[in-house]
């Protein structure tokens, strides 16, 4: 979204491959990279937590952020009190799973990130996903190289 604001699309999917549910938050605040990609990681473990899941993988192509997961070390920053929340919240599952992915397997996320219009709102989609980001649920799939 660049200079309009910053997007964090999250999309849960079966072992199967299949979209469960998907969402965007765009808001004005410009992030950077690495704070958007926190807070979809956020925004997604808080979804998946309120539809009862229990063993959860969270993929991000964040390599920092997943290097922190892992480490359960943080620095004392607003990027590591991002990370410490989205750790707290994994912590309430009882099988939890940090993977990174290249950006290429995380297609339909940065997709869905990324819609058009602006609204600077939220908006899920259940057991469906925009038609302008269904092809990307292919891509997501292959986790291709970049």
């Amino acid at each position: 979204m660049g200079e309009m604001g910053s997007g964090m699309g999250m999309v849960i999917q079966d072992f199967d491959d299949k979209v469960e549910r998907a969402g965007v938050v765009q808001v004005y605040e410009k992030w950077t990279p690495e704070i958007a990609e926190g807070k979809a990681a956020e925004f997604g473990l808080r979804t998946a937590r309120q539809m009862g899941l229990q063993n959860v993988e969270l993929e991000s192509d964040s390599m920092t952020l997943i290097n922190m997961l892992r480490a359960k070390s943080f620095p004392l920053n607003y990027f590591g009190r991002i990370s410490r929340t989205v750790l707290d919240i994994a912590n309430s599952f009882s099988c939890i799973k940090f993977n990174f992915t290249r950006r290429n397997g995380n297609a339909v996320a940065h997709g869905i990130a990324h819609l058009l219009p602006l609204s600077y709102s939220t908006w899920f989609w259940v057991e469906i996903i925009p038609e302008t980001i269904a092809p990307l649920v292919l891509l997501d799939s292959f986790d291709l190289p970049s």
